[in-house]
């Protein structure tokens, strides 16, 4: 992965629960604490979470250094990216530090850490369906290099299991915006401007390719949260709300 600027690479094996990997950062070294991408936030106990398209299982990463801005690879399903200072070593560890791959000691620059998930989709599916004797189909990488800091954002969330976790920081923005509007409309409202964001997700959705709800629920369950009494039924009934969004799909301007 990359583009043949990395200068120092690591590799191993750790362990993902929770669809969750964590990146480490040692003092004196320092994360950006407002990180929250969905793919990879900042935690306040000091390190990000990585999120994994497989609930648990045993999943191979690599970490490279660069000189030099990497490529983005257009293979990746999943990119986002947020700033740190350096001046201590990186490494990634399983969730709650169940195995390890140890990074070098990082210069003490700013500098932006990249994470990139290659087959995700086919990952996910592959855990879904049960396979879990079989290799993970997906792979993945954390590039760091010197940059000036930047807010984190997603650079890319192509797939259906990117975007629920993608979405998620988008949909909490989105049900804020709407908080005086009455319920149920509100609910109309959220999902046309969902699918308004991302009309990518509408033209699949309208394909009859049903995996892109995923992104689309998101949202509707951020509201369900803040708005639990409104929506208890809905919440429950998930053929309905599939529905629903297939609705508000069709409904939309097409590109």
């Amino acid at each position: 992965m990359g583009d043949g600027a990395a200068v120092q690479v690591a590799q191993g094996v750790v362990d993902a629960d929770y669809s969750q990997v964590e990146l480490h950062l040692d003092a004196p070294g320092t994360l950006d604490p407002r990180a929250d991408t969905g793919l990879a936030s900042t935690w306040e106990d000091g390190w990000v979470v990585l999120t994994v398209p497989r609930q648990h299982g045993r999943v191979a990463f690599r970490i490279e250094v660069h000189d030099r801005t990497p490529t983005v690879d257009p293979a990746w399903d999943a990119v986002a990216e947020l700033s740190l200072r350096g001046g201590g070593a990186v490494r990634v560890t399983g969730w709650a530090g169940a195995g390890s791959v140890d990074g070098p000691l990082l210069p003490a620059v700013d500098m932006r850490a990249r994470y990139a998930v290659r087959g995700g989709q086919d990952g996910s599916e592959q855990f879904r369906a049960g396979r879990w004797d079989e290799a993970p189909a997906e792979s993945y990488v954390v590039q760091l290099w010197p940059a000036a800091p930047a807010p984190a954002r997603v650079v890319t969330a192509s797939s259906p299991w990117s975007q629920y976790w993608a979405f998620g920081p988008e949909a909490q923005d989105a049900v804020r915006r709407l908080r005086d509007v009455p319920d149920p409309e509100r609910l109309d409202l959220l999902l046309d401007a969902a699918l308004d964001a991302h009309p990518e997700v509408a033209e699949h959705l309208r394909s009859g390719d049903s995996r892109y709800r995923v992104g689309i629920i998101r949202y509707a369950q951020e509201l369900f949260r803040v708005a639990h009494a409104a929506y208890a039924d809905l919440s429950q009934d998930h053929h309905r709300l599939a529905r629903l969004i297939d609705e508000r799909a069709e409904a939309r301007p097409r590109r």
